[in-house]
């Protein structure tokens, strides 16, 4: 049974409040209130002793501070010790040893209204801390929560006090979640607000599937044709290759199929850069989604126009760029806003994982072999490989991506498609400089080897981490090969 017989009721939900409190002055408790609760007990005509006049405190800042105070507090929190109450005694504090509290309906609110002046002032103070100080003196202070279990606690008053530990639980899991539905609107702010999406259907036709899309993310200004999933699978690897990438004045332009870059180069001329990422894999890159990094201007999209793609991405476009492209009634045009995020998710069997982008500057550290030119945009070049999944190798000349492979489970395997796939692609220059990268280590001397027996004039970039780093280090100087140390590994899975 309980030993001091003070409650403390401050609720927004007054469900059945008059009923309840109406028994607990029956069982002798004496009631002490806040605010609206108690104007709300007082119009029932029931004895409330204020808190401000308890506290000897009146409420300010408009409400806002009504039962932040130590006599509220160590009457919450004080156990039931001699010297917890003595300490208590000495203070003129009383206990308390039932909290009824409930919280502002934050959530409740978020679904009538966008206005964030409005939507702070729900985000509950002193209910929620009445709520920890509570549950942290579970064994002493009662905690209700819900108006629903008003009933089980007069239905059960003699016993009731077993089920301390129970109710406590229960305002902790109502605490936690009304916590989580604050910083996810915290993590939202106005131009983040996500709006559904609707996709004609997911990766195939028997999939049904949605999006919920930042609304600051891209215009679409020209295609009759929706999004796809595919589509924004694509965008999103495209985007990230193109706007996340090393700074550079001249134009980059990035083709991307099946969430891979089958394209990319950089170069002064737009229009360049776009027929030297098309020369990378043109029959790949049908169908592909094109981005780049500066306005699309007229020249440019007279080359475009001429082929087959589902998506043409970029910051702006201009006048008469615009004009030709919209030709096309099924060719999407986007533009784009360069604010990305930070921060990347996926789903998985068990919830979500969380992690920061692959976004760490590049740096290189000369192992062996020559200089690189220094009109060479190499960090650019192992930018792209990023995209690629691993196991991953990509070779590139002085502008563009030549040949890439992904998603082998032996790095060998996607050495060994790199380089035939370079053979099929391209008419290889024995004395062209061509550059190598790879997303991770060679753990064993087989790839140094095996590039070493197609005698190309290859320059390899690799990080390091592996036990036999030494050992390709040695290979690597005792057969004369240029190769370069990248500072980070970058797996994609």
């Amino acid at each position: 049974m309980f030993k001091y017989k003070n409650v403390l009721i401050s609720v927004y939900d007054k469900t059945n409040l008059d009923v309840f409190a109406n028994f607990l002055l029956e069982k002798k408790f004496n009631i002490y209130s806040t605010g609206g609760t108690s104007n709300y007990l007082k119009q029932l005509g029931l004895p409330v002793k204020e808190i401000s006049n308890y506290t000897e405190q009146k409420e300010i800042l408009g409400g806002r501070v009504k039962t932040l105070h130590p006599k509220i507090f160590g009457g919450l929190l004080a156990d039931n010790s001699s010297s917890h109450q003595k300490e208590l005694k000495n203070n003129q504090m009383i206990n308390f040893d039932l909290l009824v509290v409930n919280l502002y309906p934050f959530e409740e609110t978020l679904k009538k209204t966008k206005d964030n002046k409005k939507i702070k002032e729900m985000i509950d103070i002193g209910g929620h801390s009445l709520i920890r100080a509570s549950v942290k003196n579970y064994q002493k202070t009662m905690t209700i929560i819900d108006p629903s279990d008003y009933l089980t606690f007069i239905k059960s008053y003699k016993t009731i006090t077993s089920k301390n530990k129970k109710f406590a639980i229960k305002a902790l899991e109502h605490a936690n979640k009304y916590d989580q539905n604050i910083l996810n609107w915290f993590k939202k702010s106005n131009s983040e607000e996500l709006e559904n999406f609707d996709l004609r259907y997911g990766e195939n036709p028997h999939q049904s599937a949605h999006a919920k899309i930042r609304k600051d993310s891209f215009e679409q200004i020209g295609g009759i044709k929706k999004l796809s999933y595919n589509n924004l699978l694509d965008l999103d690897a495209a985007i990230n290759i193109i706007y996340q990438a090393p700074k550079t004045n001249r134009n980059t332009v990035t083709i991307v199929k099946h969430n891979t870059p089958c394209g990319a180069a950089i170069h002064k001329s737009q229009k360049k850069a776009f027929e030297l990422a098309l020369s990378s894999d043109p029959i790949s890159a049908f169908g592909g989604i094109v981005v780049f990094n500066k306005k699309i201007e007229e020249d440019s999209a007279k080359v475009i126009i001429k082929g087959f793609y589902e998506v043409i991405a970029s910051t702006s476009f201009s006048t008469k760029a615009l004009t030709i492209l919209s030709k096309k009634k099924n060719l999407r045009l986007l533009k784009i806003n360069k604010k990305l995020p930070k921060f990347e998710t996926k789903s998985i069997f068990a919830g979500t994982l969380h992690q920061k982008m692959d976004l760490q500057p590049i740096r290189l550290k000369k192992i062996n072999g020559s200089n690189l030119n220094k009109n060479l945009d190499i960090k650019f070049f192992i930018h792209v490989l990023k995209f690629v999944k691993s196991n991953a190798i990509a070779i590139f000349d002085k502008e563009k991506l030549l040949s890439q492979c992904g998603g082998q489970t032996s790095r060998i395997d996607a050495l060994h498609n790199t380089i035939n796939k370079l053979k099929e692609l391209h008419e290889v220059n024995l004395k062209k400089p061509l550059y190598l990268i790879s997303d991770a280590f060679f753990p064993f001397e087989d790839s140094l080897k095996y590039i070493r027996s197609v005698k190309l004039n290859m320059k390899i970039f690799v990080p390091m981490g592996s036990i036999n780093d030494n050992k390709i280090i040695t290979y690597a100087r005792k057969n004369k090969m240029t190769l370069y140390e990248v500072n980070h590994r970058h797996f994609k899975h």
